[in-house]
C-alpha cells in the first residue's frame, strides 16, 4: 500500500469520526434519539463518548499533519484519564457525577445502561487504551511504539467483536464481551480509528502483514477480506437459519463446516494459481538468468582470449613505438617501462622495474617523484611538458604527456609517461617552415592592404559627391567658390592617399621601418579636411584637445585610417534629433600612450552586439553605408602595432572608443 494512500485513509478516518461525534452530541443537545442510537431499543452512544471521539479525531489529525504542537500530550492526558475514571467508577461503584455533568441523559434504559449517561465499560476501556496508544505512537523508542501498535489492536478486536455481534444478532459479543452494551456506531468509530491510527507505523504488529509489497502482504490483502465476508455470511446463514428452525443444530454446524471448506477450498485455488503464476515467471526468469550466465562465460573466455591477443599485441606495440613509454606507481617505481625508454639510458627494462628515477640517474638528487608529477597525483589531471634529461653520456630534450591512471575508488594508482625525442624538432627549423612564416606573414599584410584600400577610398569618395550635391544646391557663386576650395582640399587628400597606398605596397617587412613620429592634430586635421563635405552636411561640432600626449611613433598610414574610420562612423551614426558633437583627445594612462574619441550619436546596444564589435562584416544599424569594415580594420591596425582597442557605449547617448597605443618610452 502507497504512502499517500495511508495519509488519505488516516485523514478521511479523523474526518469521519469527527462528524460521527459532532452528529451524536448534536442528537443529544436536541433531543434526537437516532442519532444517538441508530438503532432503535439499542445502547446509545453517551455524551462524552461523543466528546472523546471528536478529542480522538482531532488528536489523530494533529499526529498525522504535525499540527497544534500546542496540544502536544493534552489530548491524550485528557482522553486517558477520562476512560480510567469511568473504570474507577465502575470498580468501587461510585458516582462522581461526571456522566451527566454536560446533559441530562433522557433516554436512560436500565436494561441496556448500567447507570445513567455513562458509557459501557468497553467504551472506558477501549478510550483508555486508545489515550496511551496516542501518547506512544510516535515515539523514538521502538518498544514503546510496539507497544502502542498492540493496544490498537486490541481495541480493534474489541471493537470488531460488538460490530459482530451487531451482524449476527448475537448480544453476548457487544455486552459480555465488550464487557457492557457497546453502541453499534461506538464499535465502528473504535473499529475505523484503531485501524486508521496503526497505519502511522504502518511497518509494526498485524498491519505490517497488510500494507507491505511482498508477495505475502499483497496475498494477505486479497485473502483476509475475502474470508471474513465469507465467514460473516456463512455465519449470518447458519445462525439464522437455526434461530428460526429451518434447520437442526447438527445440520446447520455441518453446513457451516462444509461451507467453510469450499469457501477455504475456493480462496487457496485462487491463492495457488496466482502463486504458480509467480513461480512460473520466476523459473523462466532463471531460466534466461541460467541461459545469460552460460553466454557470459562463453564471452568471458572470448575476451579472455581477445585481451591475451591484444597484450601480446599491446606489448609488440609499446616495445616497437618510437616514443618512449614508461609507467610509476605513486612512490615514484617504475612498473613498466619499453624499450625504447631503458634504451635511451643504455640499460635493460627488468633493469629498472621496482626502481625509481633517482636510483637510475645519479645527477639527480631530488624525490623519487618530480613536482609535475605530484601534481597530477594530487589533481587527478595530465600535464605535457619539455623535459631536459643528460646524463654524463645523454643530453636530450623529450615532450612529455603524463596523465594519471584512476582506480575503480576514483584514486590515482599510477601515473604514464609518453615522452617523444623533441631535441632535433627544437635545435633546428627547417626552410620550409621559415618559408611557410614568411608566406604567411605576406599574405596577412596583403590582406591588411586590401582592406585599408577599400575602405580609406571610399571616404574621400563619397565627401567628393556630398560635395558635389552642395555645389549643384549653391545658389551663389561666393557659396560655389567655397565648396571648390573644399575639392581641392580633399582630391589632394584623396591624392597624398593614394601615394601612400602605392609606398604601402614596397613595405615588406620590419613594420619599425615605417615608424615616424606624427603629430596628432596635424594628422587629424587632413582628416577632417578630407570629410568637410560631410561636417558641412551634418553641422557638425568637431573638437579635439592633444595637448597632454601631442605626438606619437606611428606608421601614417595607419594613425590617418584609425583616424577616419572613428570620424567617419561618429558622422554615419549621428542622431536624427540633435547635432553631432566629435570630440578626440589624447592623454597617458598608466604610462600608455591613450586616444579618447566620443560622439553623441545613435550609439550601440553592447549587451547584444559586445562580442562581434570589432567583427568583420559586422553591423549595428540599418545605415545604407554600413559595411562592417571600418572598426574591424582599425582594431586589426590597433593591434598590428602592438596596442588595443575598446569601446563603451549606450543607446542614443553616445559611443567613447579608446585605443592604448605602446607604452611611454622612459
Amino acid at each position: 500500500m502507497s504512502q499517500e494512500r495511508m495519509i488519505s485513509i488516516m485523514k478521511y478516518t479523523a474526518i469521519s469520526i469527527f462528524l460521527l461525534g459532532i452528529m451524536v452530541l448534536l442528537g443529544w443537545l436536541f433531543k434526537i434519539p437516532v442519532l444517538t442510537s441508530i438503532i432503535p431499543e439499542y445502547a446509545n452512544m453517551k455524551v462524552n463518548t461523543s466528546i472523546l471521539f471528536i478529542l480522538s479525531s482531532i488528536e489523530l489529525y494533529r499526529l498525522l499533519f504535525q499540527k497544534w504542537k500546542f496540544l502536544n500530550g493534552i489530548l491524550c492526558f485528557v482522553i486517558t484519564v477520562s476512560g480510567i475514571l469511568i473504570l474507577i467508577q465502575y470498580e468501587l461503584h461510585l458516582n462522581l457525577g461526571v456522566d451527566e455533568m454536560i446533559i441530562k441523559d433522557f433516554l436512560y434504559n436500565p436494561s441496556i445502561d448500567s447507570y445513567p449517561g455513562r458509557m459501557a465499560r468497553g467504551t472506558a476501556l477501549s478510550f483508555s487504551l486508545l489515550g496511551i496508544a496516542f501518547c506512544f505512537i510516535k515515539s523514538s523508542n521502538l518498544g514503546l511504539r510496539k507497544t502502542a501498535q498492540y493496544l490498537l489492536h486490541t481495541i480493534t478486536l474489541i471493537s470488531f467483536l460488538a460490530v459482530i455481534g451487531y451482524m449476527l444478532g448475537v448480544p453476548i459479543f457487544y455486552k459480555l464481551s465488550a464487557i457492557g452494551s457497546m453502541a453499534i456506531h461506538t464499535a465502528i468509530g473504535f473499529l475505523t480509528l484503531s485501524i486508521a491510527a496503526s497505519l502511522i507505523n504502518s511497518e509494526l504488529g498485524i498491519t505490517g502483514l497488510f500494507t507491505g509489497n511482498k508477495i505475502g502482504n499483497q496475498m494477505a490483502r486479497q485473502l483476509f477480506p475475502t474470508l471474513t465476508i465469507s465467514v460473516i455470511i456463512l455465519g449470518c446463514i447458519r445462525i439464522y437459519l437455526h434461530r428460526y428452525n429451518f434447520v437442526s443444530v447438527e445440520f446447520g454446524i455441518g453446513m457451516f463446516a462444509t461451507s467453510f471448506i469450499l469457501v477455504g477450498l475456493l480462496l487457496i485455488s485462487i491463492s495457488a494459481r496466482q502463486l504458480n503464476k509467480i513461480n512460473y515467471g520466476k523459473t523462466q526468469a532463471e531460466e534466461k538468468l541460467e541461459a545469460l550466465n552460460k553466454n557470459l562465460e562463453l564471452t568471458i573466455l572470448q575476451r579472455t582470449n581477445e585481451l591475451r591477443n591484444k597484450e601480446q599485441l599491446l606489448n609488440a606495440i609499446i616495445n616497437n613505438t618510437s616514443a618512449a613509454i614508461f609507467v610509476k606507481d605513486i612512490s615514484g617505481n617504475y612498473i613498466l617501462v619499453n624499450k625504447r625508454f631503458a634504451g635511451d639510458f643504455d640499460v635493460e627494462p627488468e633493469y629498472m622495474i621496482g626502481k625509481n628515477a633517482y636510483d637510475i640517474f645519479p645527477t639527480e638528487t631530488a624525490d623519487s617523484l618530480t613536482q609535475d608529477e605530484k601534481q597530477i597525483i594530487e589533481s587527478g589531471k595530465g600535464l605535457t611538458r619539455e623535459v631536459n634529461i643528460q646524463t654524463s653520456e645523454i643530453q636530450k630534450t623529450m615532450l612529455t604527456n603524463k596523465f594519471p591512471l584512476i582506480d575503480e575508488d576514483n584514486k590515482v594508482f599510477a601515473i604514464c609517461c609518453v615522452a617523444t625525442d623533441f631535441t632535433e624538432m627544437k635545435n633546428a627549423k627547417t626552410e620550409q617552415e621559415i618559408l611557410s612564416i614568411q608566406l604567411q606573414k605576406k599574405n596577412q599584410q596583403l590582406l591588411n592592404f586590401a582592406h585599408i584600400t577599400s575602405h580609406n577610398l571610399r571616404s574621400p569618395v563619397s565627401n567628393l559627391n556630398s560635395l558635389l550635391w552642395l555645389y549643384k544646391e549653391s545658389q551663389t557663386n561666393e557659396e560655389k567658390a567655397l565648396l571648390f576650395e573644399k575639392f581641392e582640399t580633399v582630391i589632394h587628400n584623396l591624392s597624398e592617399t593614394l601615394n601612400e597606398l602605392v609606398d604601402a605596397l614596397k613595405i615588406q617587412e620590419d613594420t619599425d621601418r615605417k615608424r615616424e613620429v606624427l603629430l596628432f592634430e596635424e594628422v587629424f586635421k587632413k582628416v577632417k579636411e578630407s570629410m568637410a563635405g560631410k561636417i558641412l552636411e551634418t553641422e557638425a561640432v568637431v573638437s579635439y584637445n592633444f595637448t597632454k600626449a601631442p605626438t606619437i611613433e606611428y606608421p601614417r598610414l595607419y594613425l590617418e585610417s584609425i583616424l577616419q574610420n572613428l570620424l567617419s562612423n561618429s558622422l554615419k551614426y549621428k542622431s536624427p534629433i540633435r547635432t553631432p558633437v566629435i570630440h578626440a583627445e589624447t592623454l597617458f594612462q598608466n604610462g600608455i600612450l591613450t586616444l579618447k574619441f566620443s560622439d553623441n550619436g545613435i550609439g550601440i546596444d553592447l549587451k547584444r552586439h559586445a562580442d562581434k564589435l570589432f567583427g568583420l562584416n559586422k553591423t549595428f544599424h540599418k545605415h545604407a553605408e554600413a559595411k562592417g569594415v571600418g572598426l574591424f580594420i582599425t582594431k586589426t591596425q590597433v593591434e598590428a602595432m602592438g596596442g588595443s582597442i575598446t569601446a563603451s557605449s549606450e543607446v542614443d547617448k553616445g559611443s567613447v572608443f579608446t585605443i592604448f597605443f605602446n607604452k611611454k618610452e622612459s
